[in-house]
């Protein structure tokens, strides 16, 4: 059989694209969803090692391996990532000794292997296709697990789930407007409505067809509104609207400039007709005003603490606050709080490095999926990460999927910064695991 002409101008990167991983590593990526951490840890694998982590600590090897090959090209994230992984070991260990130290290494496993999991395993088009084929597979079963624990109007899989791991249900049902906030697999609604809307995001950019587009960002939707968590609600619709933004303007190159300046312009007359822009944010813009006063409090309390120890932070020693020890509602204060600033600026730094400033190939179908619009997908799940935690706090496979996340955007960097345009004949289709089987094929000899 012949192989296909070379595209004029466009070189041969098959290599340098490698092959697509087994399915089997995606799902690996995703097992985590299917046990919560707080429960299946607390007896059946000890409280350092959940299932998620299990599965990054078996895939971080082989995906660091296949970084190392000499056509892949190491990016800026991948050194601050390492960096944001040291910080926050040896930060802990200096403060809080061993027992933080442990404590730090489980939390860098997810962050830090789930990226270079992504980064080695993900490279191009065909094995993004494969992540996101696994992406909707788990969130089907995530929203329906979710709405079960809706109609039974009681968390009904996390106590199914305590009842096979022979321990405790974690969490007591949460109503809001007469309706329990389904938790599905998750350690926590507000969790499960993150991942939701993350996955959403993605789904955003990953699909084509109208009828697809609707139905996978239609469940993520609805896993957000059993969730009844007002972050992941206000994200959801904020990327649909910079969705339509993106789209109805996709002829004019200029529409991602203008739309930067557009939140800054935003952000700074914030700043200057409140005096307080964060807490004009979470009074205003929740579900619950009650909760947004609470998380006003964290807020306030959170900062003056920090700014007691602004460097290091506390690691994982109680703060003696009946409120900091029992909770904090962002992923950023509490970050701040365990391993100081300097892990704050370097994890933003990992996140704007892996999506601004990009520029690659752009290569249109009409049922395909392009490396452009997966670029979208990816840098608007990673920007609405940033954004939700201002009001929630990540931890077992949310803490993960950030990690994924910027792995794979990563990725989606390094290929456009090595190769340039894509042939055509790179393009895939992406599965739908709902509505399609799938299809053994055979090839005859030429």
């Amino acid at each position: 059989m012949k192989r296909p002409a070379r595209l004029c101008g466009v070189r041969d990167n098959s290599k340098q694209q490698g092959r697509a991983p087994n399915p089997i590593v995606a799902w690996l990526c995703f097992v985590g969803v299917l046990f919560p951490g707080g429960l299946v840890a607390s007896n059946a694998l000890g409280p350092k090692l959940t299932v998620g982590r299990g599965a990054l600590l078996l895939l971080v090897l082989p995906a660091l391996i296949r970084l190392g090959k000499s056509y892949r090209r190491l990016i800026v994230a991948d050194y601050l990532m390492g960096t944001t992984a040291v910080w926050m070991i040896g930060v802990a260990a200096y403060v809080g000794g061993t027992e933080s130290m442990s404590s730090a290494g489980a939390q860098a496993t997810e962050l830090a292997g789930a990226y270079f999991v992504a980064r080695g395993f993900f490279l191009g088009p065909e094995a993004v296709a494969v992540f996101i084929r696994a992406l909707k597979g788990t969130l089907a079963i995530v929203v329906l697990l979710g709405i079960a624990d809706t109609l039974s109007g009681r968390l009904f899989i996390h106590e199914a789930l305590a009842r096979l791991a022979n321990s405790a249900p974690l969490l007591a049902p949460d109503f809001r407007i007469n309706l329990v906030r389904a938790a599905s697999t998750f350690d926590h609604p507000i969790l499960f409505g993150t991942f939701c809307t993350i996955s959403g995001v993605i789904l955003m950019g990953s699909e084509t067809k109208p009828a697809k587009w609707i139905k996978w960002v239609g469940i993520s939707g609805l896993g957000c509104f059993v969730a009844l968590s007002s972050g992941p609600l206000l994200s959801l619709l904020i990327a649909l609207g910079a969705y339509a933004y993106d789209r109805s303007l996709k002829q004019f190159p200029w529409r991602g400039s203008l739309f930067w300046t557009l939140i800054v312009s935003l952000v700074i007359v914030l700043f200057a007709v409140t005096n307080r822009p964060v807490a004009w944010i979470i009074t205003n813009l929740t579900l619950d005003p009650v909760s947004g006063w609470f998380r006003l409090m964290i807020w306030d309390l959170a900062l003056a603490r920090i700014d007691e120890q602004p460097f290091t932070g506390f690691a994982f020693l109680p703060l003696n606050d009946y409120i900091l020890d029992y909770t904090v509602d962002s992923v950023w204060l509490q970050l701040a709080l365990r391993f100081g600033l300097p892990m704050i600026a370097m994890l933003i730094l990992v996140n704007i490095s892996t999506v601004i400033g990009d520029s690659g190939a752009q290569v249109r179908g009409s049922e395909e999926v392009d490396t452009d619009r997966l670029k979208w997908g990816f840098s608007a799940a990673v920007v609405m990460l940033m954004l939700t935690g201002l009001t929630v706090h990540y931890w077992h496979f949310v803490w993960i999927f950030w990690g994924l996340c910027l792995g794979i955007r990563g990725s989606l960097r390094e290929s456009s910064l090595t190769e340039g345009p894509y042939p055509a004949a790179q393009l895939v289709r992406f599965p739908d695991p709902i509505a399609e089987l799938p299809q053994v094929r055979s090839y005859g000899r030429s």
